[in-house]
């Protein structure tokens, strides 16, 4: 029963988001803004802002410390913004976990891995996304396992301003082998 209460606290902790974009205020006016250019006939036409494609970097970061165990996560991200609706990305994870169980053995656990990200805006305050994550996880103490664990995660999140929340859910989820112990989980990511 602990062991639920732990894996649900890295869960919520885990995905409690900071994303830091670096957005160039030429790029953010431009987007803002129409130009207005005229062509032979002194006519002024509309013309679409450019866009620019730039790099955004963040992760998530979740540590849990609890009366008979400890839980920690690190799993940075990198992103490339196609459009102003589309973005992909990857990242690495690393989860390390240590606890006693019922039998009061230690069980000590090291998931490592990557993924792939893409996402979507359809409309503005929407963002639909799916992502691939890899993870190798070797545990240790009351019995020894080692196994690859595959989680395909489809998500939906709402967006106002610089914040974003809403949830993920794993179509592959499987409970003996996920590090989490939910196939959903929430996101909640911070713009700047």
């Amino acid at each position: 029963m602990k062991q639920i209460y732990r894996i649900t606290l890295v869960c919520i902790l885990s995905h409690f988001s900071l994303f830091a974009q670096e957005i160039a205020s030429s790029e953010t006016n431009s987007q803002s803004n129409t130009t207005y250019q005229s062509n032979t006939n002194g006519i002024q036409q509309n013309t679409p802002p450019s866009f620019d494609g730039y790099w955004s970097y963040g992760g998530s970061l979740g540590f849990s410390f609890w009366n008979n165990g400890t839980d920690i996560l690190i799993a940075p991200k990198a992103f490339y913004n196609i459009s102003p609706m589309l973005q992909a990305g990857f990242g690495v994870t690393y989860i390390y976990s240590d606890y006693k169980n019922s039998f009061n053995n230690t069980v000590k656990s090291n998931s490592f891995g990557g993924s792939l990200y893409f996402s979507a805006r359809p409309i503005n305050f929407i963002q639909l996304s799916a992502e691939y994550e890899g993870l190798q996880t070797n545990r240790s103490g009351y019995y020894d396992d080692s196994y690859w664990n595959n989680s395909i995660y489809l998500g939906l999140a709402f967006v106002s301003g610089h914040v974003s929340f809403g949830l993920r859910y794993d179509v592959l989820y499987d409970s003996a082998k996920s590090p989490y112990s939910s196939a959903v989980n929430p996101v909640i990511g911070f713009y700047f």
